[in-house]
């Protein structure tokens, strides 16, 4: 990973981030970032290789803190509805704290250019969330079903709500400062992952 320790790195990341966002990566080129980042073009390539370079470098830079929030925030000694509710509380802080952030992570998450270190720091997080689900299914309190899809309900509903935040941001010009939306969130998630689950369709 590139190491940026400088005012015009860190310019290029940010302005980097801000058109990941908003417009995407495949939208995005390389003088669009200069530009954006008040730099030259051949400034850009001094301090990264390519355009891939630079999303690399974002995408372990943004799961690591987002990685590092939700650890530091959860107790591994205390009861699964306690860890629940500090895992989703810190990743709510997150969500109106690095709304872009999250919003340039959920749509490069699966993006082809990812590169190793990339896509083993994307792993660890999906262990973190995989094992936590496990747990909370050995201990009895959530319904037994493959973690896999009680993953796709946790992160996808929080995925979504990022994305939910940074268009009211964006396009309606809207402060993401009512959080009774993340609460009811919360509350639903927490219902999803312990009730007993009514089956319609038989399992294969």
């Amino acid at each position: 990973m590139d190491k940026v320790t400088n005012t015009k790195g860190d310019a290029i990341l940010e302005a980097a981030l801000h058109l990941f966002a908003t417009q995407g990566y495949a939208e995005t080129n390389v003088p669009s970032i200069a530009k954006a980042a008040q730099v030259g073009v051949g400034t850009v390539y001094r301090y990264f290789k390519n355009k891939d370079s630079i999303l690399n470098h974002l995408f372990q830079k943004v799961l690591a803190v987002f990685l590092s929030e939700i650890q530091e925030a959860v107790d591994e000694h205390a009861d699964i509805q306690a860890q629940f509710s500090q895992l989703f509380d810190a990743s709510a802080g997150l969500m109106l704290n690095y709304t872009p952030e999250l919003q340039f992570m959920n749509l490069n998450v699966f993006n082809e250019v990812l590169d190793d270190d990339s896509r083993a720091a994307r792993a660890k997080v999906i262990t973190y969330y995989t094992d936590f689900l496990q747990h909370g299914q050995d201990a009895h309190i959530f319904v037994h079903i493959s973690p896999d899809v009680q993953l796709v309900l946790l992160y996808g509903s929080v995925q979504t709500m990022v994305s939910f935040l940074w268009a009211k941001h964006r396009f309606a010009k809207i402060p993401p400062a009512d959080t009774r939306n993340i609460r009811q969130l919360k509350n639903q998630l927490w219902n999803a992952l312990t009730v007993e689950r009514k089956i319609f369709v038989e399992e294969v």
